[in-house]
């Protein structure tokens, strides 16, 4: 992942596996709650780094390990990951102690994502065990990794010293870099094993919208009914896709898109809620914040007969 939540500035600027993975959370928050469309409801829990004044979670996989970002009093984002009932400290000698933040795990267990040097330029990576691969898209000045999946296609984003973002596909050695047509920025933010992306683009008047590319390229823009801003950010490979998307007074909400069709959601007494990501179970992962302005990581689990 990258900071590209500043961006957003711009704007106003195995199911019993799962179940048993997220049984196992410790120190959680639970709250029951439902959707604005009466076929889906989740179970929301709050999961925080300790003592943290920030915790963002940017994935889930299908054994409901997490990957992300923390915060110590507001201080610099670095990445961590969350599984077998704990967090873990993404090794700061492997990435630094400069902003990094985490997506993933993929279902092989590499986290991947987004870390800046000394001098601020930032390079995407991908991180087996402590083993580190950074990852740079050549010719270009910034670079981050947004998704990995399980057969090894990276779905990057760059952008140099203008500061806009191009969205790129890495097939083994091969860089296919792509625009969504008439975007000033084009970000792409997950993938599937099928090839399946989405993410968001946005125009020079700053209308933002998410969209879906196809595994041939094909890109299709996905609104929210009603919404004044779509940002989408996951898909499994059903096809379900999550993100969140802006209301006319600027507050935020997730949704779930399943076969054209929104299901829209807050975490339970939320000033704004996140959807980051999705798992092949429905399991949602994002953050939510508070009416103070602190953010906590969360997971949306979809309760027993309720369906997107």
């Amino acid at each position: 992942m990258s900071n590209h939540r500043a961006t957003y500035g711009r704007l106003t600027r195995a199911a019993a596996l799962v179940a048993l993975a997220l049984a196992s959370f410790t120190g959680v928050a639970m709250a029951e709650g439902g959707t604005t469309d009466a076929s889906t409801s989740y179970s929301y829990q709050t999961l925080d780094y300790p003592g943290s004044s920030q915790t963002i979670f940017w994935g889930i996989n299908d054994f409901g390990e997490l990957a992300g970002q923390f915060e110590i009093n507001a201080g610099t984002a670095h990445a961590m990951a969350y599984r077998h009932g704990r967090f873990e400290l993404l090794d700061t000698a492997v990435l630094g102690t400069y902003f990094s933040a985490a997506g993933g795990p993929n279902d092989l267990g590499v986290t991947f994502g987004g870390y800046a040097d000394a001098t601020g330029t930032q390079h995407g990576f991908a991180l087996h065990g402590h083993k580190l691969e950074t990852v740079d898209f050549t010719g270009h000045l910034n670079s981050n990794v947004d998704g990995l999946n399980d057969f090894g296609v990276v779905l990057g984003v760059y952008w140099d010293a203008d500061g806009i973002f191009h969205g790129i596909q890495r097939v083994g050695h091969w860089d296919a870099p792509f625009d969504v047509s008439g975007a000033r920025d084009t970000y792409p933010l997950g993938i599937n094993d099928s090839g399946e992306s989405v993410g968001y683009w946005d125009t020079a008047d700053g209308a933002t919208h998410g969209y879906y590319r196809d595994a041939k390229g094909k890109v299709t823009t996905l609104d929210v009914p009603g919404s004044i801003a779509t940002v989408a950010l996951g898909i499994n490979d059903v096809g379900q896709i999550a993100g969140y998307w802006f209301d006319s007074v600027g507050h935020i909400h997730s949704f779930v898109q399943s076969q054209g069709k929104y299901a829209t959601f807050d975490m339970p007494g939320a000033a704004n809620t996140y959807a980051t990501a999705i798992n092949n179970f429905g399991v949602v992962a994002g953050e939510w914040q508070d009416t103070s302005g602190h953010r906590h990581g969360m997971v949306a689990t979809p309760r027993l007969g309720h369906s997107h």
